[in-house]
């Protein structure tokens, strides 16, 4: 059951898409953000990323900045925009990621654009340094999504970015029915797609492009969501990347950063019928508590989202309509996607927001609307789902033209909120009102390491360390159980390193420290 404080928080960010009778498509994708601790003090802070007029060129000092906002731990924020330096970036923005990639133990920020990205490199109180020249990283074309990991298991983090289409902004093509606001947005497939790009960190503070030699020349599609976790149980981690009405790919990585093409043996490129679809966002999380991580992709409306089961090996199967998943996602465009505990329960639940990308829907199928309800999944524990939408209070009370979704423990009571953004309107924050968890959280840890915590009774929960990407965005790298009788935890990193903590632990929040085999918890008040 959620609750909306956005007024009572005084957070007005309001998402300018730039909607223009000319229609272009980039007016329809924005807008990410990334839910981290950007200042270090180990609260959760918000980096809304916006968008702005088309074109791009021109006096861009006149379009709004992304902007920073600084959590308080009691789910209070401020606005330090204006002191956070080339944070306040004014591109026409897409998506964010969020990591510590030159090793100083501040997070770092990668601002995906219709044009030029940036680099942002953060000094641990909210300010932050463009270093894309000096990192060696140029894009200039329509990047979407972004995800850092470590491909190579040499404990620095490496950057793949998806590429979405060639698209030319000075003569947007005209789709639709020539009548009077009968001009519609264009589908995807009028354009073709381009190469997405992976950057090899080469610990120094710079990149390297690496697409080619990592084996990843043939990444052509048209890449909205990318996201890194160990898929075939290997130790090392993959790639899964979401693409946008052609094959979605799962890439296979080697052990030392190289990847093949595991899509089609995976059965994870097209749904269960041999269709490919619209994916946008993504999810991953062990949802029937096998330890195996699945794949949760969003998708265009008459598709609806796809659920692929992780069989083992790299093999997976859509199970989207028997684990209760279809049809309440058949008719909703959906967008950002949470997997996370949401009811403190013990398992993974669904959180969906969703929104069409054309604005007059309504005159081609009176059935269908711009603004649409979000979507809340309750899972049983073994991997099947209810919809409670009606149930979750102002998740889904009100339509809205949804895209990011992100989930955080915003005033530390120990349940998850949620943060949504909204394509040409205003984000919102949405506070749990469930009774409270005391749940046991680790801090600190490599992101996309697996945490398995060992219960009392018996039951061991597979957890990944974030982020989680959902649309276009970042969650914190920490991993939570809500469990007050954990009694051994083992934490295996990417490179298949695996630490123990062989005794019980009490709930509280925790930094964790890695040392031969060894994993110690150091509380944090």
């Amino acid at each position: 059951m959620f609750s909306d404080i956005t007024d009572q928080l005084g957070i007005d960010f309001v998402h300018q898409a730039g909607l223009s009778d000319e229609k272009q498509l980039p007016e329809t994708m924005g807008a990410g953000a990334a839910l981290c601790d950007l200042d270090g003090d180990g609260f959760l802070d918000l980096y809304l990323v916006q968008s702005g007029p088309l074109p791009v060129g021109g006096a861009r000092n006149r379009v709004a900045p992304n902007q920073l906002w600084l959590g308080d731990g009691q789910g209070g924020f401020r606005d330090v925009t204006a002191t956070s330096g080339d944070a306040a970036h004014r591109g026409y923005g897409m998506g964010v990621a969020c990591a510590d990639v030159n090793g100083d133990e501040h997070l770092d920020l990668y601002v995906t654009n219709l044009g030029p990205d940036v680099l942002l490199l953060g000094d641990g109180t909210g300010s932050f340094q463009d270093a894309t020249e000096s990192a060696g990283i140029a894009d200039s074309r329509w990047t979407a999504g972004a995800s850092f990991f470590d491909a190579d298991a040499d404990g620095d983090q490496d950057l793949y970015v998806t590429a979405y289409l060639d698209y030319d902004l000075e003569d947007p093509a005209y789709c639709g029915e020539r009548k009077p606001g009968w001009r519609s947005y264009c589908h995807p497939d009028r354009y073709s797609g381009i190469q997405d790009r992976f950057w090899r960190n080469l610990g120094d503070g710079t990149f390297e492009d690496a697409t080619i030699s990592a084996g990843l020349a043939d990444s052509h599609g048209k890449g909205l969501g990318v996201c890194a976790s160990d898929f075939d149980g290997d130790g090392d981690l993959d790639l899964y990347v979401a693409n946008d009405s052609v094959e979605n790919r799962l890439w296979i990585n080697s052990g030392e950063g190289t990847f093949t093409d595991g899509t089609l043996l995976a059965g994870t490129g097209v749904n269960g019928m041999g269709l490919t679809e619209a994916g946008m966002g993504l999810a991953t999380g062990d949802l029937d508590g096998d330890g195996r991580i699945d794949i949760y992709v969003t998708n265009f409306d008459d598709e609806s989202n796809t659920l692929y089961h992780n069989d083992g090996d790299g093999m997976f199967t859509d199970i989207t309509a028997s684990a209760g998943l279809e049809a309440p996602s058949r008719l909703p465009v959906g967008f950002g996607v949470i997997a996370a505990d949401l009811d403190g329960d013990l398992d993974l639940d669904l959180a969906v927001a969703n929104g069409h990308i054309i604005d007059n829907i309504q005159l081609y199928n009176d059935g269908k609307s711009w603004a649409q309800e979000a979507l809340l999944f309750q899972n049983d524990g073994r991997g099947h789902f209810r919809d409670v939408s009606s149930e979750s209070g102002a998740l889904a009370q009100t339509p809205r033209v949804g895209r990011g979704l992100y989930a955080g423990d915003l005033d530390m009571d120990g349940d998850l909120d949620l943060v949504t953004t909204e394509n040409n309107g205003r984000l919102r924050v949405l506070r749990n009102d469930g009774p409270g968890e005391n749940p046991v959280v680790l801090h600190g840890l490599p992101p996309q390491s697996l945490v398995r915590f060992h219960l009392a009774s018996g039951q061991v929960l597979t957890r990944e360390v974030g982020p989680q990407v959902s649309y276009l965005g970042a969650t914190s790298a920490i991993a939570r159980c809500n469990s007050s009788e954990v009694n051994k935890i083992e934490i295996t990193t990417p490179g298949g390193l695996t630490s123990v903590h062989p005794t019980p632990v009490s709930p509280g929040r925790y930094r964790a420290g890695l040392k031969a085999g060894v994993l110690s918890l150091q509380s944090i008040p």
